[in-house]
């Protein structure tokens, strides 16, 4: 009998700064059939993950990682698990994954779908909302994995998944407006700005990229290159009046939204509601007032995964995301941080808004 001891961190659903170091008991014996426990090597962390969380009612975030306290939550992370116990018989131990984890050292799941790509999560407690989150990709397999980068992958990789199928969304819709990116320094709005603005010219289109951002962040997010022109959030009175705008909104700030059809009227044509990097904000948007959409990234997946086959969109993607990857090169820096505390001091400075937003955050349990 072995029994590993799986340290978690839990969250007060109701009040996200509050959270708790747990310790769980994991009897590898008793593994029930295609259950896998996976250990935790690495995992990244950004303003993505506060969208897990303060959506997590709505969307349905803290149905994936379920706690026995009513109350408390663990908020999901990207990252990197080693196989450390399997009852699956063609899951081995020690087999490398990427894919969606809780805050937790180890963790238990039952693999299903199984293929020479990955395997997915299928257990019956994981009240998943997309059969996207639960796929985990065999490292040795994936053609967007590097060693060397892993840092990168954490922090960027994930959250290109979203850029990727948006910026697909926007080609075919768009209407030639000027495209709004709020949050435009959080790594999401970087990657869709970045694809948008390098094939405008193979797509013939005359739209600008442009990033709105708080003042102390538009020197950073000039320095990407992504957006065609970066604009301060207290600055919206420079946005032309001729144009026709679509908001792609990662902030999920009513006032910033209420702000901007002040200036733009009628010219704000469109808003699509992404993500909720300021989750503070005190005015959140409303979808029915503004006519808008919500736009969820794994529907658009699973869309483009059946027309285009699995490998394909894998292959796509990984093609994209080392381009991006070679562009804001120099740009970020590795952050290593190791241990509960260090974690957790992480995850409430990114909650408050305090976190370095050039830091590729590399998280680990030991």
């Amino acid at each position: 009998m072995t029994t590993i001891i799986s340290q978690q961190i839990w969250v007060n659903q109701n009040a996200l700064n509050e959270t708790q170091i747990v310790h769980r008991d994991i009897n590898t014996s008793n593994l029930e059939t295609d259950e896998v426990l996976l250990e935790t090597d690495s995992f990244g962390f950004s303003a993505n993950n506060i969208t897990y969380a303060a959506l997590g009612f709505k969307m349905g975030y803290w149905g994936f990682f379920p706690t026995e306290k009513e109350g408390f939550g663990i908020v999901p992370v990207w990252g990197f698990a080693t196989v450390k116990a399997s009852s699956h018989p063609n899951i081995q131990v020690g087999e490398k994954v990427f894919g969606y984890l809780p805050m937790a050292s180890h963790w238990v799941i039952k693999a299903g779908r199984e293929a020479p790509h990955g395997f997915s999560d299928i257990h019956e407690k994981r009240k998943s909302i997309s059969p996207v989150y639960d796929q985990y990709l065999r490292c040795a397999t994936d053609p967007g994995y590097n060693p060397q980068r892993e840092a990168w992958q954490l922090s960027f990789r994930p959250l290109y998944m979203t850029s990727f199928v948006l910026d697909d969304y926007v080609a075919e819709l768009s209407k030639g407006e000027s495209l709004l990116l709020s949050s435009a320094s959080s790594k999401t709005a970087l990657g869709t700005a970045q694809l948008l603005k390098d094939q405008k010219q193979a797509r013939n289109a005359t739209y600008n990229v442009i990033g709105l951002t708080s003042a102390s962040n538009v020197d950073m997010v000039k320095a990407t290159g992504c957006y065609d022109s970066v604009v301060g959030y207290d600055d919206l009175a420079q946005l032309s009046p001729e144009s026709n705008y679509w908001l792609l909104d990662f902030a999920a700030n009513g006032t910033l939204i209420n702000n901007l059809t002040d200036v733009l009227h009628d010219k704000l044509s469109k808003v699509t509601l992404i993500g909720a990097t300021d989750w503070k904000a005190e005015h959140k948007p409303n979808p029915k007032v503004l006519d808008a959409e919500i736009f969820f990234a794994p529907a658009r997946v699973k869309l483009r995964q059946s027309e285009w086959g699995h490998s394909a969109f894998l292959a796509k993607y990984a093609q994209a995301w080392q381009r991006f990857a070679q562009k804001i090169d120099g740009k970020f820096y590795q952050h290593d941080c190791c241990g509960t505390d260090a974690i957790i001091e992480t995850y409430l400075a990114t909650l408050e808004g305090k976190a370095d937003t050039k830091a590729l955050n590399k998280l680990s349990f030991n």
